[in-house]
């Protein structure tokens, strides 16, 4: 038994390394194509060492138009992560503490968003075009910022829900008493106490609307193109620049992975901590 330990421990740590590697490789292949040259990227044989340039980089930030999609994507995924949050507290405590959750109905309401969540987009990219595009949201984005917020109510709902169904009721009930009103009560005893869950649900929300491709697709155009659309303009049936590609890439995942770096503490605070102790 103990020869078999040790083994069983480099194995786990062999396994470990092993997956870590498994993840880092596509994004080191990302970044060192990004730093080659045009010819030197395009290669068919591998080229292991080379002379960095940055020129894909101001390429892809000018020309390719990654700065205004850049501003667009944070636009919309600020804004919509923003609405999602002032209106899916204000729900979650409606069907927890006004509706209590042991009230008839509330296990299918629960169901019917996590329902709503799983439903492929596909499905609903042809009702939501044709009626953005009856009423001229297309092309903007103010189509794809509503539906984000739609996306954005739906989680925010759920990571509320789990928080303020076990807030104890009778908060709420001495607030009512002193004269707050509902929305006094919402702000004043059961905001603070949900802080971390709000963060929580707006880094998620913000890093969901930042990556959503096929609305995106759809709904914008020109300078209201997203960071995933204005990426894969890059592809081309005449041939693709993989140096300007990559370097697009690059541009648009590194802020949102430095901001989930820094915030990662915080979020998983936010999501472990929440109501009254």
């Amino acid at each position: 038994m103990k020869t078999r330990r040790p083994v069983l421990h480099i194995l786990r740590i062999a396994g470990v390394y092993a997956f870590v590697m498994w993840c880092i490789l596509p994004l080191a292949w990302l970044v060192s194509t990004s730093l080659k040259s045009d010819v030197d990227a395009f290669s068919r044989v591998p080229i292991w060492f080379f002379a960095p340039e940055f020129g894909s980089y101001v390429n892809a930030w000018v020309d390719g138009g990654m700065g205004q999609a850049m501003i667009a994507s944070a636009t919309v995924a600020i804004v919509s992560s923003l609405l999602g949050i002032f209106a899916g507290l204000p729900l979650a405590y409606l069907t927890t503490q006004v509706w209590p959750a042991e009230a008839p109905g509330s296990a299918r309401f629960t169901l019917g968003i996590l329902l709503l969540t799983t439903v492929p987009p596909v499905l609903s990219l042809t009702p939501f075009y044709r009626t953005f595009f009856g009423v001229g949201l297309t092309g903007n984005p103010v189509g794809l910022t509503i539906i984000h917020t739609f996306y954005a109510i739906l989680l925010a709902v759920l990571i509320f829900r789990s928080f303020l169904v076990s807030f104890p009721r009778e908060i709420r009930e001495a607030a009512m008493i002193d004269g707050l009103g509902e929305w006094g009560a919402l702000l004043r005893t059961i905001l603070p106490n949900v802080w971390g869950a709000t963060f929580a649900t707006f880094v998620l929300a913000l890093i969901q609307s930042w990556n959503e491709f096929l609305y995106a697709l759809l709904l914008t155009s020109g300078d209201s193109q997203t960071v995933p659309v204005t990426i894969a303009g890059f592809l081309s049936f005449f041939g693709t620049n993989w140096a300007r590609l990559t370097a697009a890439g690059v541009i648009g995942a590194l802020p949102i992975v430095i901001f989930a770096i820094l915030v990662r503490k915080h979020m998983a605070r936010g999501l472990s901590f929440g109501g009254v102790k």
